[in-house]
């Protein structure tokens, strides 16, 4: 006799024959996709803004799926260096800060991406704007991309300018004019404590390129801390050492709330003059909406450089130790593309790298915006130079630069001691690199 099946079994077997494939003895499921993972330096908001574009271009390209974890914070970056040593990398990162990138490149420990960008119609100085593409170049090869930059201007209270008797509608362009109203905003008790002061400058590595100098020679790679270009800048900021009161204004700076609350001191009136970026707007709009308020690039001396800014943040690489670097290129080139970069840096307000991407309405319908993208795109933005020693080198100008202001240095001196020591780290960085 012939048993009869129970209901559940045929249930079964009819399962399996819907799915066997016609004239073929296996399944036909096709190539699975390649997986690319992707380490992330950014978290939060941030994060959910870069994974809405990672989803995107799964969905644009079904061969391959990316994976995004965020390293954010110090034990993450840590993860990566240990990633590095020990060749367990991912496929694709930007959690490398634009100062390391010459030191892990000359290590030999990322993938160089000329042909990559040769292949796909690019080129990082038509594509990028001039900082950052110098930036991610290092002893010619380019070994990095970016999808965000920054820039660095002085924001200023129109009503404090007109109170003071300086022309709110034609901000300083020189450094004379920048002195003068710094002097003309400052006020003073009866004690002689500061009620408000104008301007307290500071950041001798950005500073110094202002004036003419530079911190690295860009053709022989020699270390230039000595430059007459960084001593104008250091002396200049000294100035303002021998004007004011300095440990006055330190006194008068503990009374501040920090620039992302309603009692920064911007916002409430205690300085005339504020040294930030683009991501001051959103500030701004928050804290101290009704706020007059304008912005000027950092104004240069004689024979200075106009229109200085900086450039940095993070960079986008292939490690050296990647299995598929076809699939990380892919998605590389495509996050870095105009569209996804002005998504991006939309969404988390921060000033596009990719020249195309600036003429975007996100950033042209802003006033500040409009300013802080063609800032970007002057001659004289500068990123970290291309030596593998930059983040104890710039660790160092900080620190020569609190000896002058806050202890009275001599600047030529520390320069001199700084080229010295600088000279000498460069030559056992490199030493250890050849092995």
């Amino acid at each position: 006799m012939r048993r009869r099946l129970p209901g559940l079994a045929w249930l079964l077997i009819a399962a399996v024959a819907l799915l066997a494939p016609v004239g073929c003895g296996r399944l036909a499921t096709g190539p699975a996709p390649k997986q690319v993972i992707y380490w992330t330096g950014w978290s939060a908001e941030e994060f959910n803004t870069q994974q809405r574009l990672v989803d995107q271009f799964n969905r644009e390209h079904p061969g391959i799926q990316v994976q995004m974890l965020s390293q954010f914070g110090n034990s993450g970056y840590q993860k990566v260096r240990i990633a590095f040593a020990g060749g367990a990398t991912p496929d694709v990162m930007s959690t490398i800060w634009a100062d390391e990138l010459a030191g892990y490149a000359m290590r030999g420990v990322l993938e160089p991406l000329d042909g990559y960008l040769k292949r796909s119609g690019r080129n990082l100085e038509r594509d990028f704007t001039p900082g950052v593409a110098r930036m991610l170049r290092v002893r010619g090869k380019v070994y990095g991309l970016c999808a965000t930059t920054n820039t660095s201007f002085i924001a200023y209270n129109k009503a404090i300018f007109r109170e003071a008797g300086v022309d709110p509608y034609h901000p300083p362009a020189t450094i004379a004019e920048l002195d003068a109203a710094a002097r003309a905003c400052t006020v003073y008790d009866r004690r002689g404590s500061f009620v408000r002061y104008g301007f307290r400058p500071g950041g001798l590595a950005l500073w110094a390129y202002v004036f003419g100098g530079q911190w690295v020679d860009p053709v022989t790679g020699r270390i230039t801390a000595d430059h007459p270009g960084n001593l104008a800048a250091l002396r200049w900021l000294a100035s303002y050492a021998k004007k004011y009161d300095l440990k006055k204004m330190q006194v008068f700076q503990s009374t501040f709330g920090s620039d992302q609350t309603a009692n920064g001191p911007f916002f409430v009136g205690k300085v005339a003059m504020w040294s930030t970026g683009e991501w001051a707007e959103q500030f701004v709009r928050r804290y101290a909406p009704k706020l007059e308020w304008g912005w000027f690039p950092l104004p240069a001396p004689p024979g200075g450089r106009a229109g200085c800014s900086s450039a940095g943040g993070s960079v986008f690489v292939i490690p050296a130790a990647c299995k598929d670097k076809e699939a990380a290129w892919k998605f590389l080139d495509w996050f870095t593309r105009a569209k996804p970069v002005a998504r991006f840096c939309s969404g988390i307000g921060n000033v596009p790298p990719v020249v195309e991407a600036g003429a975007d309405p996100a950033f042209q319908q802003s006033a500040l915006f409009r300013f802080a993208v063609n800032l970007s795109r002057s001659r004289n933005t500068f990123g970290p130079p291309g030596t593998p020693i930059w983040p104890t080198y710039a660790r160092e100008i900080g620190r020569v630069e609190g000896k002058v202001m806050l202890g009275g240095g001599d600047p030529a001196a520390l320069l001199a001691d700084l080229q010295r020591r600088m000279t000498r780290e460069q030559l056992d960085a490199m030493q250890d690199l050849r092995g």
